[in-house]
This record gives C-alpha cells, structure tokens and sequence, in this order.
C-alpha cells in the first residue's frame, strides 16, 4: 500500500511539473507577445504624436509675422495656411483622444492637459510673439516629453536587440531633437529677418541652435552606422545626406542674412525652406519607425509561431507522461512479482562478499564459495579447481562432500581438464549406472547431474569450477548465478595475486638493491640487498642521507647534475662511486624516479641500484697505469680527442698540459729505482689533489711524462692553473741533489689553450704542446712555456 502510495505521489508530481513547465511557458511566450504588440502600439502612438507636434512647430513659426512685416499677398497666404494648419491639428487632437480607447495602458490624462493647452494657444491671436513662441515652445515640449516617456511605457526604450535598439533610439531622441531645433531656428531666424534686426540674446540663441542641429545630425549618423542590415542603413543614410546638405543650405542663409548681413532673403521665402527641411526631416522619421515596424512585427510572428509549437510539443509531452506513466505501473506490476526474488538474491550477494572478505587464502575462499552454493542452489557435491600459468596445470583448492577429487589435473584430462580448454560449461547427466553415491554424515546422495563450469578472468582460463546437482538446475545460465561467479573469482584472483605478490616483493627485497628517499633525499625505506652493499643495517640508514656512502673522490658537479634533474620530474640514470660502511670502495648504476602525486608536485624518489663494482674495476685495470693510479697513455689517446670534439659541440676552451719531472734519470740514477717509483707517486698524487673536477684529467704517458687535460674560461685561468701546479711540486722540497737547476725537485710544463674555435688535429696539438715543454726545458727548465695554437 505504501508503495502505491509514492507511485501516486510520483505521478502526481509528473504531472503537476509538466503543467507548471507548460504553464511557464505560454505565459512567458504570451508576455513577449503582449511586450511586442505594445512596441508596435508604442511607434504609431509616437508617429501621430509627432505629426501633431509638426504642425504645432509651424504654427510657432507663423505666429512670427504680422500684415505689417509683408505684403498682402504674402500675409494672406500666411492666414491661408494657419487656418488649414489649425483646422488639420483639431482633426489630429480628435485622433489623439481616440488613441485613449485604442490604446489605454498607453494613454493617460497628461495627454488632455497638453492638448487643451494647444486648443487655447490656437484660439488666441492677440497674444505678443515673443509671448506666443514660448507658449508654443512649452507644448511642443510637454508633447516632445511625453512622447519620450511613452517610450518606456511602451517598452520600446527597453529594446536591446540590435539594430531595433538603433532604430528607437533615432525615433524617439535624436529626430524629434533635431526636428525641434530647426523648428526653433525656422521661428527666431524668421522673426530676425522680420524685425531687420536682432539683439544679442537673439544672435545667441540662433548661434547655439545651429550648433546643436549639427550635434544632433553627427549622432544620427553616428547611430544609423550602428545599424547591421545594409539595405536599412543605406536607404537611412541617403536620406540623411539630403537633409544634411539642406541644412548646411539653411544655416548659409541664417549666417549671411542674419549673423553677417551680406544677403538678403523674404522672411517668409526663409520660412518655405526651413519647412522643407523639416518635411524631410519626417520622411527619415517615417522611414526609419517603418523598419522598426516591420522588425518588431516579424518578432511578433516568431513568437506567435514559437508559442504554437511550444503548445504542440507540450501536449505531446502530456500525451508521452501519460504513456510513461502507464508504462511505470506496468513496470510496478513486474517489480511487484519479482520483488522477493531480488530481495534473496542482493540477501545472498551481501552475505557472500562478507563472508569472503573474511577468508585470506585461496583456499578459504573455495571452501567458503562451494558452501555458499550448496545453500543457494541445493548442490550436494563441488570443487574448485586454480589454474597454474607457469605449468598449465590445474590444481585442486578445495572440495566439497567428495574426497574422490584428483589434487592435480592436466589440462584436458577428463571433465575438468576439457574445461580448462574449452572454456565451456561441461552438463554431464548420470543414469542409473554412472551415479555416484556421496555419503554426507548418516545421509546418502545420489547426484543425476554434475555440471563443469569453466572460471574466466579478463578473457584467459582462471580456474574450474564442478557442481553436483539432485536434478538438473538451470539457474546456472540465469544473471545472477554469472554474477555470484563473477565474485568468487574476484576474491580468488586477488588472493591469487596477493601470494604471487608477497613472494615477489620478498625476492626483490632479497635479491634488488632498492631504496626511497623524500624530497630532500632522507632515506626513508631499503631492501635487504642495499644493507648488504652498503654495509649499513636498515636502523643505522633509514633517517640518513645518502651522503652516508658517498665517496670523497665524486665530483660535486654531478650530484649537482643529478638533483636538477630529478627535481625537474625527468629520470636520472647514471654510475656512481660509493663507500661502504668498512670503507671499501664500490661503484653503482642508479636509476632514480620521482615519485609524483595527480598534480605532478614531487613527494619524492625511489632507486632501483646495479652493482657495477667489478666492472668499472675491469675498465679501471684497463685504462689506469699499475704504478700511479692515474689514466694511462692508451686512454690518453681515446679520452682526449672525445673531449676535444666536445669542447666543440659545446663551445668550451680546451687546455692541455704536458708535464715532464727535471732531471727524473739522474735523479734515478742517484737515488735508485724504488724511490724513483715513490716519487713518480707523490708527483702523481699532487697532480690529483689540484686537478679534480669533475672534467679535469690526469694521465701518465710514460715514464716521468705526464698530461692534464681540463676546460677554462680563458687563457689566464689555465696558465694560473700550470703555475700552481709547478709551484705544488717544487714546495714539495724532495730533495734532488743531482739537479743542475735546484735542491729540490721540479718539474717543466708545456701549456696549450685550445680555444673553442680550434681547427687543428688532436695530434697537432700534442705535438705543438710537446714542442712548449721541450722549450720550457732549454730555457733552464721549472717553468711553464705555452705553444702557440692557430686557429
């Protein structure tokens, strides 16, 4: 009953919704109609208001000449065109009065004040000009300002879609501006012509008024230019050329007649011609609310049609609810009938995940999964078989009611092992002669079906399941019992995965030498195998830099290198010397990660570590002289003509010393070869001491010749170099007493600076420099001599 209740509820709510929606929207659609037919209403209410205020304009003007400022035949003419003016504006006030009953949101009673108003200023004629002009001037502007407001109740001024918002604009503020203007300029120039003369508050207000006609003509243009559609834009644009240049002809004879006296015109010729630009004038009005008209009518059908639609789609929405709606009791009925089902069924799915969330090992999991079936689906016998990918066997993991199950089945033997290939659910019906008795406890069972099916995970055989029915179950092809299947395996394969994983972690732990630091390179984890490089145990390295087995001997230059790029993001991959705990030296290849979170900000870095020890100790025998320790000449003769050819990729100035010890025979002779061996040794060890960063070189070339090879930035900085060098040896104060130069041994250097834009062959270059040492020994020897390298 409840049920029901909510389902009522539910459709109750479709269906108010839907008439709320529909509801919305013809009203809406119904108000943007009604604000469009009041645009339209709005730009006829303006039209004939403006029409009226032209012929009030007029009369202004005419109200400026008297039977004495012209002759007869001109001032009859004039009392001609007052009467047809007077007796057209009474026909216009009979029209504005109606426009109340045509138009009342739009009317109001200020409309009958400003036209009574009129009708008294008509009906005089014995008033003062000047007296006349500003009553006329007043309902002209009372007109103009209603006429301005009926705009917003219009919602005309409200208009902001393109070029309609252009089009009011001209129509409402900017022409009837301009208009009024010239109509003043019509009066006051007319009353100048007829006075034949004019005070300066007059030649002021005539001045202005011609200054604001062109300010308002610029901002028509100005607005008109707005304007997107090309056909209305220059149709606007032509005709506002016209008046403009009637203009600049009527401000002509005002500036001549009035303002400079150097021509004469009839007041009333004056009069004909301002009236003609004002008639112009309204024709531009006329056209430009026209276009106007015709938008906002087109809007209006849109709208209507928009509206109808709408109504169309909404009844068929209606109609679509109710179908829905029949549909949904129809899915109720169903729902209702297989309700219970689904209730056993997500029971039994909760029951099984928990009760395999308790299980940790496979075969917990099997057993767990074949008493579940018994339960579920009546099965009076089961096992579960687990695939072994590395021998392509299967292997029992747990048995339910039977203790007749093989331990391991190869694949495709028998039932089972057909599965296993076939990946096909086996239904084996057992007759009379093939049952099978399985004894549970006091009870006997005999099963009429067994059924094998096979266990997939992500398309490849995982494992068997067989089942032993009473009687043959269909259940077993239906969704639910896939997806019961579907969990077990889950549970299997991770568990699977766990004790694949577990063994592996231990060998890599064993057998890899790993660790992980955080951004700032504090050791935070080790395998066993680091300890057993390192030397280190885990408690005494966890908390330490690695610079706990760095080797004095590394170039600072490359843990420099390192860092910038690791902390870049970028893998570092590079070898490395390192001390262990009893100070042994050994070398690693390292390969370091970082270690990054979704937003690529680095927590830090783990290492996975090759011991490269014995054989960077094969490349040192092969490439070290056996007495010195320093390069021998074979990788003299390899090493220095890579680093020239780098010196050259990377723009940097090569330096090369050749270095002989000063009387080393003699000094051999007199001391004996073995001390001759120790002092090739410590001449070798100063060389290293001085000469360490990370791209200086020091070779042994033979005997008591030596080389040095390294970059600079310029000449200075290498013979400053050769200079300490031969300075470090000679305060070395090993006694030679068989030197001719000294007490003391020394040595004699030839220097070349090979600068980045070299041309010349390694082999050259040796030479050139072997030439400087043989110069720095004729000239008497501990000195320094440099060759002369051409470009």
């Amino acid at each position: 009953m409840q049920k029901i209740s909510k389902i009522v509820i539910l459709i109750l709510f479709l269906i108010g919704g839907t008439l709320f929606l529909f509801n919305n929207f013809i009203n809406n659609y119904n108000n943007e109609i009604e604000k469009t037919q009041y645009k339209i209403d709005g730009i006829e209410f303006a039209q004939k208001i403006q029409k009226f205020i032209l012929k009030i304009q007029k009369l202004r003007g005419y109200s400026q000449f008297d039977q004495f400022s012209v002759d007869d035949a001109g001032y009859k003419s004039i009392l001609n065109s007052v009467e047809l003016i007077k007796a057209d504006a009474k026909k216009d006030i009979q029209d504005i009065r109606a426009l109340k009953e045509l138009y009342p949101s739009l009317y109001d009673g200020g409309y009958d004040y400003v036209i009574d108003d009129v009708k008294l200023i008509m009906d005089s004629s014995s008033e003062d000009k000047i007296v006349m002009y500003q009553k006329y001037t007043y309902a002209i502007e009372e007109l103009k300002e209603k006429a301005y407001y009926l705009g917003f109740k219009s919602k005309l001024l409200l208009e902001a879609d393109g070029d309609k918002y252009f089009f009011v604009e001209i129509m409402l503020k900017h022409l009837p501006n301009l208009i009024e203007v010239i109509g003043k300029i019509r009066a006051k120039t007319s009353k100048a012509i007829l006075d034949e003369s004019a005070d300066n508050e007059l030649l002021y207000t005539i001045k202005n008024n011609c200054l604001l006609c062109e300010e308002h003509i610029k901002l028509i243009y100005k607005t008109i230019n707005e304007i997107h559609d090309d056909v209305e834009k220059t149709r606007l644009l032509s005709q506002l050329e016209n008046i403009s240049s009637e203009t600049q002809k009527m401000q002509e004879y005002v500036k001549n007649t009035v303002l400079l006296h150097d021509a004469k015109i009839e007041a009333l010729e004056f009069f004909k011609i301002s009236t003609n630009v004002i008639d112009k004038m309204f024709i531009l009005y006329s056209i430009n609310a026209e276009f106007l008209n015709q938008k906002l009518n087109k809007k209006l059908d849109e709208l209507k049609k928009t509206k109808l639609y709408g109504t169309i789609i909404g009844a068929f929405v209606v109609l679509l609810i109710f179908i829905t709606i029949a549909s949904m009791v129809r899915s109720y009925m169903l729902y209702a009938k297989s309700e219970k089902k689904i209730k056993n069924n997500l029971t039994s799915i909760i029951n099984l995940k928990n009760d395999l969330e308790k299980c940790k090992t496979i075969e917990e999991i099997a057993s767990s999964s074949l008493y579940f079936f018994a339960n579920k689906f009546g099965v009076i016998q089961g096992a579960i078989y687990i695939f072994d990918e590395e021998n392509n066997k299967l292997y029992l993991a747990s048995s339910y009611a039977t203790n007749k199950m093989k331990p391991i089945v190869e694949l495709g033997e028998g039932i089972i092992g057909e599965v296993g290939v076939q990946k096909k659910i086996i239904h084996t019906d057992l007759n009379d002669d093939k049952k099978i008795k399985f004894r549970m406890e006091a009870i006997t069972a005999e099963p009429s079906n067994i059924c094998t099916i096979p266990l997939i995970s992500y398309d490849k055989i995982f494992g068997v399941l067989q089942l032993g029915f009473l009687k043959k179950h269909e259940n077993i092809h239906n969704e639910d019992f896939a997806y019961f299947i579907d969990m077990i395996i889950g549970f299997l394969r991770d568990a699977k995965y766990l004790d694949t994983n577990k063994e592996y972690i231990e060998l890599i732990d064993k057998y890899v030498i790993t660790s992980k630091t955080n951004k700032k390179g504090i050791i935070t984890e080790v395998s066993d195998a680091f300890t057993k490089i390192s030397g280190y145990s885990k408690k005494e390295i966890i908390g330490k830099s690695h610079s706990i087995v760095a080797h004095p001997d590394t170039p600072k230059e490359l843990y420099k290198n390192m860092w910038e790029i690791i902390l870049s993001g970028k893998i570092y991959k590079g070898e490395i010397k390192n001390l262990n705990k009893s100070g042994a030296e050994y070398w690693i290849e390292t390969t370091i990660t970082p270690k990054t979170d979704k937003y690529s900000n680095i927590l830090g870095f783990s290492a996975i570590i090759r011991d490269i020890t014995d054989k960077k100790r094969i490349e040192e025998y092969s490439i070290t002289d056996a007495l010195t320790g320093l390069y021998n000449r074979r990788f003299f003769d390899t090493n220095f003509n890579k680093e020239y050819k780098i010196s050259k990729r990377d723009n940097k100035n090569l330096v090369l010393l050749i270095i002989d010890i000063d009387y080393f025979k003699q000094y051999n002779d007199y001391y004996g070869h073995q001390k001759g061996d120790e002092i090739l040794k410590l001449v070798s060890l100063s060389m290293k001491s001085l000469f360490k960063r990370a791209n200086d070189y020091v070779y042994r070339l033979g005997g008591e010749e030596f080389g040095i090879s390294f970059y600079t930035n310029d000449k200075e900085s290498a013979l400053k170099r050769a200079e300490s060098l031969r300075k470090n040896i000679e305060h070395l104060k090993i006694e030679h007493a068989s030197s001719e130069i000294s007490g003391y041994l020394s040595i004699s250097i030839g220097i070349s600076f090979i600068p980045k834009e070299c041309a010349m062959e390694v082999n050259e270059i040796y030479n050139i420099t072997d030439k400087a040492l043989y110069r720095a020994k004729n000239k008497g020897r501990n000195r320094v001599e440099e060759a002369s390298i051409s470009l």
